[in-house]
């Protein structure tokens, strides 16, 4: 229901998001991960020499102004892309798609995806030491799974999120896919079901061992419903958050503390007739609330999917409006602009 809608849209913001210039004190966009630390790259290049049209970039993470990555897909083929402070390149090649990737320090980059998009997938792990990719083995799900978004603390620390169930381009239901990475390997970890009987998990952040959040939505009948859980260290569970015009899904999620965190997304509501708009969330510590989000312009679709927050008075969410012009908003603290 969402699935097919969220990375389609995706796949254009995240290309508008590696063009987009600098944007300092941000760390991540279009549902990537955040390195503690980390800046927006600058001003990027033109895509790797022999990309065409159908090539789709899903993701990005940045460790310095000299130090980035994207990941997504051709047309026959995964793709993963690397900044060098002048130009990107090409580093990985192969089979299956990215759709996630997060990066805690140079030598620790993980990359997130499927091996298929039209047929039974499974979730695809890619990771890089500081000299190499290597593919890493991860739970297969029965019935497949994909893994959407990824975001690593430590070394020994990492979250991955998505789906089991088929890839993309197959509609069926699907439940929550939750798997660690302890150091030494990954591991599925029991997640809870929303209401719906589709759900799927679009984002991941993690700021300790102890608090980590990942979010989504989950189908019922005729609307989706915003999907939030929410890890204390021993379990995932549940947690209420407000769905905007009764049909929503949240793309992307960012938390600095465990007091201060961030969920975006867009309606599918009431309001979609005649577009659809954007929502913004803010989790206070003890409750998840909506926050006044501008939609700019006549366009009939307004989205975000991506944040990232440094602080309080700090954070940006990137997306779309009318599927072809950059959205980007600001918090200063006090509002979004």
């Amino acid at each position: 229901m969402g699935r097919q809608l969220s990375h389609g849209l995706a796949a254009v913001a995240a290309g508008l998001a590696l063009a987009a210039g600098s944007l300092p004190g941000t760390a991540s966009v279009a549902g990537a991960s955040r390195a503690p630390g980390a800046s927006r790259v600058p001003a990027a290049s033109r895509a790797p020499a022999g990309q065409t049209f159908a090539d789709r970039l899903y993701g990005v993470a940045t460790l310095s102004r000299t130090d980035a990555w994207a990941v997504g897909l051709m047309p026959e083929s995964a793709l993963i892309v690397h900044w060098n402070g002048r130009v990107w390149s090409k580093s990985l090649t192969g089979s299956g798609y990215y759709l996630g990737v997060g990066a805690d320090s140079p030598a620790d980059v993980w990359a997130v995806g499927g091996t298929s998009w039209s047929s039974p997938s499974a979730p695809l792990i890619q990771h890089w030491t500081g000299r190499a990719w290597t593919r890493v083995s991860s739970p297969d799900p029965a019935g497949g799974g994909v893994l959407n978004a990824v975001d690593a603390i430590s070394p020994d620390d990492a979250w991955a999120v998505g789906l089991v169930g088929p890839g993309p381009g197959v509609p069926s239901p699907t439940s929550p896919l939750i798997e660690h990475w302890n150091g030494r390997a990954w591991a599925r970890v029991p997640s809870p079901n929303g209401a719906g009987g589709y759900n799927e998990l679009n984002g991941v952040t993690a700021t300790a061992q102890g608090n980590a959040w990942a979010a989504g939505e989950t189908g019922l009948t005729d609307h989706d419903a915003t999907l939030i859980e929410h890890w204390d260290g021993r379990a995932w569970t549940v947690v209420a958050s407000p769905t905007p015009d009764g049909d929503a899904q949240v793309l992307g999620v960012s938390a600095t503390r465990r007091t201060d965190a961030w969920a975006v997304g867009m309606t599918r509501g009431r309001r979609c007739a005649p577009r659809c708009v954007t929502f913004i969330e803010h989790w206070n510590g003890s409750a998840w609330t909506s926050v006044a989000s501008p939609n700019p312009g006549g366009g009939y679709l307004n989205a975000l999917f991506g944040v990232s927050a440094t602080g309080r008075h700090n954070a940006w969410a990137v997306g779309t409006t009318d599927y072809a012009r950059t959205l980007m908003l600001h918090w200063n603290g006090t509002t979004w602009s």
